[in-house]
């Protein structure tokens, strides 16, 4: 009985106590089961998306014995390829940048200090390039072009060799410039949040939206038994590359970098070993890298132009399909490219560059090429 000698109010309030820990039990095991679902969904769509990727084995052999044995009449190429002026974006063939791209590793002597397996490197940069969508601009041939200019930064300036950096860090930065656009859909970080895209819905609560995504294609692509080329790191070392890894993608996010940019244009090359300036100036550099189509020859800068506005504009029909109202440079109808360019030279790039050649002077030419591009927009403008 509830009132009677052997059920008393204590019992009642251990009864009451027992049951509110019952039905948290069952709600724990309700979520458990749902995140272990949610994990093998997970899991089975990154298998699917490295099937839909698989590169065949011929493919993976070509590129191992063109880097063994490569060709002749390619020999001005491989002269000037680790030079500032080369252009990544004239090489065209995809089987050669993927030899390309092998080679860097090389020349950087990573094959050897971190015991990468050849074919594991070959299979790594092939899944990278298909890991790209064919969007206009941000493709493999914009990671290409960005991991050449953190090769030539790192062979140019010897930043390893002078202890700027450490291998560590050289290895984790050149990784990171390949990787990090992957899988990019062509659209913004404000269009994925604005509409609530499914990837928004993932990651908007940590902002990035997009280098968060393209962070975990790389994570994906560096787990996978055929393209683990962490594989020679200790556990401490894997670690710490897969946290400069996270900083150096995430740093490509154009909003994280005006938020530090104070921080950067105190930097100064007798202190940048101190502290967090090396995280710094890896930050500084994979934002060169992404913005490096900006120093090269006029030819380049207008056709990458072009390619940048092909996409903003495909974003601005899609948000008036929606209804919303894009930004001026991303209507068709309302943008002038020379315009915006002479902006985005003098508000973006020059400031950017400027503190690089702060650091590095020997760097100085870039700000000239700058320039001399900016006068050619005011020309087109005019």
């Amino acid at each position: 009985m509830l009132n009677g000698f052997h059920f008393d109010k204590c019992d009642e309030e251990v009864a009451t106590a027992f049951s509110v820990y019952c039905g948290i039990s069952i709600m724990h095991a309700l979520v458990h089961k749902q995140v272990q679902k949610a994990e093998a969904r997970y899991k089975l769509s990154q298998e699917l998306l490295l099937y839909h990727m698989k590169v065949p084995d011929v493919e993976v052999n070509h590129a191992l014995e063109a880097v063994k044995e490569p060709d002749r009449e390619q020999d001005e190429l491989y002269r000037t390829f680790p030079r500032f002026d080369f252009c990544p974006r004239d090489v065209k063939d995809h089987a050669l940048s993927v030899q390309l791209a092998m080679r860097m590793f090389y020349d950087l002597n990573f094959v050897g200090s971190f015991k990468i397996h050849e074919y594991k490197l070959a299979r790594f940069v092939l899944l990278v390039q298909k890991g790209y969508r064919d969007t206009p601009y941000h493709n493999w041939w914009h990671a290409f072009s960005v991991a050449h200019f953190a090769y030539t930064l790192m062979m140019n300036l010897r930043l390893i060799e002078r202890g700027i950096i450490t291998k560590m860090q050289g290895f984790s930065f050149l990784i990171a410039a390949f990787c990090h656009d992957l899988d990019h859909r062509g659209i913004s970080n404000s269009y994925q949040t604005q509409t609530s895209s499914p990837l928004a819905r993932l990651y908007s609560s940590e902002g990035s939206v997009n280098e968060r995504h393209h962070l975990s294609q790389a994570i994906c692509i560096l787990n996978d038994s055929s393209s683990k080329i962490l594989d020679g790191l200790s556990t401490t070392e894997f670690k710490e590359c897969i946290d400069y890894l996270r900083e150096l993608i995430l740093a490509t996010d154009l909003a994280n970098h005006f938020r530090i940019l104070p921080r950067l244009k105190k930097l100064r090359a007798e202190y940048l070993t101190e502290g967090s300036n090396q995280r710094l100036l890896l930050s500084l550099m994979i934002t060169c890298c992404d913005l490096n189509d900006q120093i090269k020859s006029w030819k380049t800068v207008q056709h990458v132009a072009h390619l940048v506005y092909a996409e903003f504009f495909a974003e601005g029909d899609l948000e008036k399909q929606m209804g919303l109202r894009p930004n001026a440079m991303m209507d068709r109808k309302k943008a002038c490219i020379p315009m915006l360019q002479i902006e985005f030279l003098t508000t973006v790039i020059r400031p950017t560059f400027e503190i690089l050649v702060q650091i590095f002077p020997e760097t100085s030419s870039f700000l000239d090429t700058i320039d001399s591009n900016r006068e050619q927009w005011e020309r087109v403008a005019d």
